[in-house]
């Protein structure tokens, strides 16, 4: 048994075939290049740098600068110290209050809270050892995760823009081609009419 389609199919289907693949693909590889691009925009927030510091704490108060200003939020971590050794991480406005007061804010490491979250870039670390004169210093190592936003899809721009691109291309030269005929039949025709006459 044969299957005949409805005429409507048929002169759809003939329609189709005369439709250039460009028309027909694409807008489909236009939307995958847009979608492309649009992931390659996503940002998240992520691990963008690690930095360490390494000393000793003598006795009684000591400060120094550390760079730990790569990004305005950080985990700070005690990696090694000994207990009785309290690390206060200060930004510069609470250093300059530091030095003018004399008084530090609470610690933000210390042998019971090892992990702390830091809000701002800080320069300056001030240790504070609970030793009497005299005690051997005391070794520590401090790390630091910096975390801030960061692109992990922007590479998918480079193939999104190429292929954006190359399907620009290829509708207008499509188009471009398309109205050539078109004008090359229209003056065929004229050329026609004319020698009629």
């Amino acid at each position: 048994m044969r299957i005949t389609l409805p005429e409507f199919v048929l002169r759809l289907e003939k329609r189709l075939r005369d439709v250039p693949r460009a028309y027909l693909v694409g807008p489909i590889l236009f939307a995958l290049a847009v979608g492309l691009l649009v992931v390659s925009l996503t940002v998240e927030t992520g691990i963008v740098g690690t930095a360490f510091e390494i000393g000793e704490a003598p006795p009684g108060i000591a400060d120094h600068n550390v760079s730990f200003r790569a990004t305005s939020l950080f985990y700070a971590h005690l990696v090694t110290g000994d207990c009785g050794v309290e690390f206060h991480l200060l930004n510069d406005s609470a250093y300059g209050a530091y030095q003018s007061t004399g008084s530090l804010p609470q610690p933000t490491l210390d042998c019971s809270r090892r992990e702390a979250t830091v809000e701002s870039g800080v320069g300056h670390l001030v240790t504070s050892y609970a030793a009497p004169p005299g005690s051997p210093n005391s070794s520590y190592v401090l790390s630091a995760t910096f975390l801030g936003p960061r692109a992990p899809y922007a590479v998918l721009s480079i193939p999104g823009a190429g292929l954006a691109l190359a399907v620009t291309i290829w509708l207008s030269m499509t188009i471009l081609s398309r109205g050539t005929e078109r004008l090359l039949a229209h003056a065929r025709l004229q050329s026609q009419k004319r020698d009629k006459k």
